[in-house]
Order: C-alpha cells, then structure tokens, then sequence
C-alpha cells in the first residue's frame, strides 16, 4: 500500500473522503455542499476536507455531481469536478473511478465522461463482493438509494447510466434526507381517513425521520424546506403543512402518523426495487443483505421485509466505513492497485 490515498465521493449535495494509510485508522469525514448552487467552491471544499483529513501521496475519485443541474451535460460535470481537483491538489496525482471497475486517468476520465459518471455504487459493490459472494448491497443516501446485487463474487448489476439504473430497479430515487415528501407520498392519514398532500417543497424525508427519532438534529445536513431550524417540533410544523395544516390544528399522535406514513413509503419503493432484481436473478437472487448510507435504518426495514438476513459492510472497516461506502471504497481499491 502506498503511505496514504484520499477517496472521495463527490455529489451534488455532499463531499465525502476517506482517508488510507498505512498502519493508521480510517478517517471518514461527510461535509453538506449544495454544489448546484456554488459550483466555483468546489475546489475550496475539496482543499478545506482534504486539510482536515490530512495530505495524501494519491486521490481517488468517484463521483455523482455531474448531474446537478448547474452543469448543461455529464460531460461539462465531470470536466468541472475534475478542474476542481486539478485546482484544489495541482502536485497530486488522482485516479477516477470507472463503471467497469477500473481506474482512468483525469484525461482518460474526460474523454469517456459516461464511463466515470455515477460510477461510486460500483466501487462499494466491488469491495463488498471480496468478502461476501452472495448479497445485496444496500445503500440508501442522502438522496437516493443503490441495490446492487451481487453474484458468486462478481457483481450483478444489469444497469451502468442513471436510467438504465433506474428502469433496471437498482437506482431507487428516495433518500434518508432531501427527498421531498411530495414525491414520496400522494397521500397521508389524516383522522382515520386518506388526505391528498400539497404538491409543494413544505416537507422532506429528514423531518419523517427526524420526528420519528430515527436521525439526529446533527444528521439533518440538507437545508430545510422553510429557511427554519431542525429540532423535531421544527420538522413536526413542516410535516403538518404537507396536508395544508398547522401544529394548532394536529397532535403530536397525528404528525407521528404523518412521519411513519412517508418512512413506510419509502420502505416500499426501495422494496419493489428489491423484488424487481429478484424476479429477473431468479434462484441466483441473494439472501443475503449488505447496509450502508445514512439512511441504513430505512434498508435494514426494507431487507427484513422481503426476509433477507443482515450481514456487515467489513467490520474491519470501523463503523464510520458504512457511512460513505464509495470514498472508503474507491480509497482502498487505489491503494491495492498502486501496491501492485
């Protein structure tokens, strides 16, 4: 192993990096970036993570912030993300992670921009499949959620671009935090009956999860909805308004039914992603369930209800690992590859 190697994961709302050294801990760090609004700061929040990490001798990259919409195409994104580690480490060299499992260099990477973009579930897939042959790879983020199978050791995937991913049923657009709960839900309970929901930004998934205790007010990274704070009575007033009503006109057992109502959506679309994989793996599907993401307690749910077993990303690893899979991912191929 090279004495140490920075991965990171770059996307539209988060940066995330670990960092691989010889001989020391894994360090992980997560920092909130609405990249699709200061597209110019991302090399100074990549320089400002890095600082904190402390340096490398290499930096492995993946990344799914070419397809905030800040950038015309894939192509422009992946060209700015990759003059932005240009900029941040000019006297560092990187690699970029490809879909196919390989590393490119930045000018292999611009050239073939689709063979890069979105490429981070591959990353924590490989590394998965090295330890466990048979599994389903959960991954639910800030954003949306990967379930990525994997076959006698060889990852299954059918889907290699967003919207083959996302037919395919291994892109599930639902996250732990920023999805809105208007495109989570088409109603809510209200008095022992359905509501229609306002089909407007009031609410998102972190308020259900927060409210329900299931994050912290320190995990509520993304902006709220409102401008206002994060404290469950906070997210309480936002989830209310979803059904154009206020915490006058609901109690506490009222908005709990709101909350669980969104979190159990959830559960259901990131099992019907499940169920799709299955029916086309057939007999090879596993039964064997891989968590990771932020939002693991929304994959452990959806894994137990189509009775898959629980098994850990690498214990080896630390806890922080399960957190930001593709950086410690991307991290750890790189260096194997440059011990080689």
């Amino acid at each position: 192993m090279t004495s140490a190697v920075l991965g990171w994961d770059v996307g539209g709302a988060n940066v995330k990096a670990a960092r691989l050294e010889r001989g020391a801990e894994l360090r992980v760090v997560e920092r909130a970036f609405a990249l699709w609004r200061e597209p110019q700061r991302l090399p100074e929040i990549l320089g400002e993570v890095a600082r904190e990490l402390g340096g490398a001798d290499w930096m492995a990259v993946t990344m799914t912030a070419e397809l905030a919409d800040c950038f015309a195409t894939k192509r422009e994104g992946v060209d700015r993300v990759l003059d932005a580690f240009a900029q941040a480490f000019p006297d560092t060299p990187a690699r970029v992670f490809a879909v196919d499992g390989r590393f490119l260099s930045p000018e292999a990477a611009r050239r073939r921009p689709l063979r890069v973009a979105a490429a981070n579930w591959m990353a924590s897939a490989t590394l998965v499949s090295e330890r466990t042959r048979n599994a389903f790879l959960i991954d639910v983020g800030s954003t949306t959620t990967d379930v990525i199978p994997i076959v006698g050791g060889q990852v299954a995937a059918r889907g290699r671009t967003d919207p083959a991913r996302l037919r395919s049923g291994e892109l599930v657009y639902t996250g732990a935090l920023r999805t809105p709960v208007c495109a989570i839900v088409r109603s809510l309970p209200f008095r022992e009956r359905r509501c229609r929901v306002a089909a407007e930004h009031f609410a998102v998934a972190a308020d259900a999860h927060l409210w329900l205790g299931e994050i912290a007010e320190s995990d509520y990274t993304c902006e709220t909805p409102d401008g206002r704070g994060r404290t469950p009575d906070e997210a309480g007033a936002r989830l209310a308004r979803m059904i154009g009503a206020d915490t006058e006109m609901l109690g506490p057992d009222e908005i709990t039914a709101i909350a669980e109502s969104v979190a159990e959506a959830q559960v259901r679309q990131i099992v019907s992603g499940i169920r799709q994989i299955r029916r086309r793996l057939g007999p090879a599907a596993p039964s064997i369930a891989v968590l990771a993401g932020q939002g693991a307690f929304l994959a452990r749910a959806a894994a137990e209800e189509v009775g898959l077993a629980i098994a850990p990303l690498d214990p080896r690893l630390g806890p922080s690992a399960a957190r930001s899979a593709p950086a410690v991912a991307v991290a750890t191929l790189l260096a194997r590859s440059l011990a080689r």
